[in-house]
């Protein structure tokens, strides 16, 4: 307390412009030695007080850092060993640090019980048994580790049930919301700095591993705007709107337009059969309307002034993209020969599939450990009992 005191007293201002100063040498000087080394630096002291200051600080600040972060920075500046991202060796520490607080604890009975405890359970013991039959059948183990990290994510689950204040679960949503408008404004610019907009017609598609936050945050949003009562956190979501809803346009992925579509008719069924507040149904159906109604309207607009090919790319996306198509099918008959194959256990993880790759041209010939469907690369590599495990854990 006195420390603090200290900070934020006027008469007393010398330790705040210490810390000010020490900030300022951080940020700078590295720049005399490497343009990413001060965003390293600042990247690395934010994770260390995040990471020891709680659980449910760490666990936030690795969902923030995981998605904000491009992937491109992660590549080329914070490549861990064996090919690991730095924010999948926050989870590491997280998850020592969880299984440290546990033992502190001195209990070992089940800290908190939910429904979803025992598929969680049984999916994670099966990714390890598909492992060690990887090792049998003689897998590769640079493919199963590449492979392997992401089910084990899923042991997030168990930290965030056992240690997580759930008092800042609303916090968690607008943290998520923040995260999803900072990646639109993050692909507004991509689009920006590689299109000239001097130029009429030009497209440049804008897509990377952390817009699967965007269709999310849109149905945040929407929930929202359905559900919450107060009016600062409506209008926060309606500003968010445009980033994210901008960036669902720029990236063409006809996944996200799909899973939106579905999910807002979700929420529309929802709506329908809500009995507790008739007199509101229909202003709320207004609203699921309205939503993919202002991202049309927001690509226009977007396309008259900048002069950029939107509408073509959209609809060339949606109607003529036939040779993409027929990549993906091609890949998904070998995956689901992989899956005749060993149809039980499938050939755990490391398992590969070798396609023609007909899109973008030239052809190609790829040998990848996962197709774009996510049943069809679990049944390649845990086969049937493995689908449905995930079926019992996300069904």
């Amino acid at each position: 307390m006195i420390l603090r005191t200290d900070f934020f007293d006027p008469a007393k201002p010398h330790l705040l412009i210490l810390v000010c100063f020490g900030q300022i040498l951080l940020i700078a000087l590295p720049f005399l030695v490497n343009d990413a080394l001060a965003a390293i630096l600042v990247l690395s002291l934010l994770s260390a007080i995040a990471l020891f200051g709680s659980l449910t600080l760490s666990v936030l600040y690795l969902c923030f850092t995981a998605a904000v972060v491009p992937s491109w920075f992660y590549e080329d500046y914070l490549t861990l060993p064996l090919d690991f991202k730095f924010y999948e060796g926050l989870l590491v520490v997280v998850m020592g640090i969880a299984w440290l607080n546990y033992l502190l604890e001195g209990r070992w009975n089940w800290r908190r019980h939910t429904f979803l405890d025992r598929p969680m359970c049984v999916l994670l013991g099966l990714v390890i048994f598909s492992c060690l039959l990887g090792l049998i059948y003689g897998q590769s183990i640079s493919q199963m580790l590449r492979d392997v990290r992401y089910p084990f994510y899923y042991t997030l689950f168990f930290v965030v049930t056992w240690f997580l204040d759930v008092r800042r679960f609303s916090t968690f949503l607008h943290l998520f919301l923040l995260i999803a408008a900072i990646v639109g404004i993050e692909y507004l610019f991509e689009f920006l700095l590689q299109v000239d907009t001097d130029i009429a017609g030009g497209f440049v598609r804008v897509a990377r591993l952390e817009g699967i936050v965007l269709p999310m945050g849109m149905f945040i949003i929407a929930a929202i705007l359905l559900f919450e009562a107060r009016a600062y956190r409506r209008a926060w979501a309606w500003g968010a709107i445009l980033p994210i809803g901008l960036a669902l346009v720029l990236t063409m992925g006809r996944g996200m337009w799909i899973s939106l579509f579905v999910g807002l008719s979700s929420l529309a069924a929802l709506t329908v059969l809500d009995k507790q507040a008739p007199p509101r149904r229909l202003s709320r159906l207004f609203v699921v309307v309205l939503i993919p109604l202002l991202l049309l309207a927001i690509g226009y607009i977007f396309q008259q002034q900048t002069r950029a090919a939107v509408s073509d790319i959209a609809l060339d996306r949606v109607t003529r993209s036939v040779e993409a198509l027929g990549g993906r099918l091609i890949s998904y008959g070998n995956a689901l020969e992989k899956i005749r194959q060993r149809p039980l256990l499938g050939g755990g993880h490391g398992e590969t599939v070798t396609s023609l790759v007909t899109f973008p041209p030239p052809p190609q010939i790829l040998t990848v450990g996962a197709v774009d469907n996510v049943y069809l690369t679990i049944g390649m590599r845990m086969g049937l009992v493995g689908v449905a495990a995930f079926l019992w854990v996300f069904g």
